[in-house]
């Protein structure tokens, strides 16, 4: 057998456990048997109860996106402390001719 027929045959065990997996979802989906008999299924509760779930799990994620969101924010903001120092290149010229003095030395250039 070829390299890619090999790699082919190692996923079909992976593919068949979620097959599985997914068949028996909505039996995995409920959390007890209380929650999954004791609404009917066009309930006003049990939609109230989908509802508040969904707002629970909502909230962490909400947090961190508005988190994540205002660094985002505050880095794009911020272009003072990104910037490269301006150099006067006629200043930088006038003191490259200048002479450097050496301590010890009256005025002379070592």
């Amino acid at each position: 057998m070829t390299n890619p027929t090999r790699r082919l045959l190692r996923l079909v065990p992976v593919f068949a456990i979620g097959t599985v997996l997914g068949a028996v979802a909505d039996a995995l989906a409920q959390s007890c048997a209380m929650c999954g008999a004791s609404f009917g299924p066009n309930d006003p509760t049990s939609r109230a109860f989908s509802w508040s779930i969904l707002f629970l799990m909502a909230a962490p994620y909400t947090i961190v996106v508005t988190a994540a969101g205002i660094l985002f924010y505050l880095h794009r903001r911020a272009p003072g402390r990104r910037q490269a120092a301006i150099i006067d290149l006629a200043k930088a010229a006038r003191l490259l001719r200048r002479p450097a003095t050496v301590p010890g030395h009256q005025g002379e250039t070592p």
